[in-house]
């Protein structure tokens, strides 16, 4: 996963086969607190929605998205170890997050296998043509997500998203709420009947 800083990014994944990822709010609540103790140090989380079988990010590449991540190949610890570069921390975040959730999903549920698809998709929403920046779109199809697949009528009725920390309702908020605002250029009006708006299907197969 190859991101650049001052790009915006919509990440996402499905459960293996499409499998549930979330049975449980415990479930949710501990993704969220693993999405802030991975990811919040190397990107700027700007929007995030979490559905039962997927996951939603839209993120923002600072300069901590393409610090290397270092790996000593002298396994034995020797102090003239040679350490290389294997992938970025960013990377090497999304791995601990998918791999730490999925091993305690597999020890609670009494479950076993791959829980995650094998790779995790990011397509760049951002342009320097604003006619051609997506981001605004992918920040509305994020949290109208749980509203398309019915689960709920309104955003806001959805408890595993973003919305409310754009609302300023949440007690533990994992984005950068400011920045967001300021790159997608939202105002509360537009926060809160933005629900109203369809996301066109050019658009969706696109980024979707």
């Amino acid at each position: 996963m190859k991101l650049k800083p001052q790009e915006i990014y919509h990440v996402y994944n499905h459960g293996n086969n499409r499998q549930r990822l979330f049975y449980e709010q415990e479930n949710y609540l501990f993704f969220q607190f693993k999405l802030k103790q991975y990811l919040s140090p190397y990107c700027d989380i700007l929007a995030y929605c979490l559905m039962p079988n997927h996951f939603h990010l839209l993120i923002h590449g600072n300069d901590n998205t393409i610090i290397p991540f270092m790996k000593n190949r002298d396994q034995t610890n020797h102090a003239d170890a040679n350490p290389y570069v294997f992938m970025t921390c960013f990377a090497h975040g999304m791995k601990m997050l998918l791999s730490s959730y999925a091993k305690a999903i597999n020890k609670r549920h009494q479950r076993s296998g791959s829980l995650f698809r094998q790779n995790t998709k990011s397509k760049c929403t951002s342009s320097d043509d604003f006619t051609l920046d997506y981001s605004l779109w992918c920040f509305r199809y994020i949290h109208n997500n749980p509203l398309m697949a019915g689960l709920v009528d309104t955003p806001d009725a959805w408890p595993f998203s973003s919305y409310h920390e754009y609302l300023g309702t949440s007690p533990d908020p994992i984005c950068n709420t400011r920045l967001g605002k300021k790159l997608l250029r939202l105002d509360m009006n537009e926060l809160i009947d933005y629900n109203q708006y369809e996301v066109p299907d050019y658009i969706k197969s696109r980024f979707f």
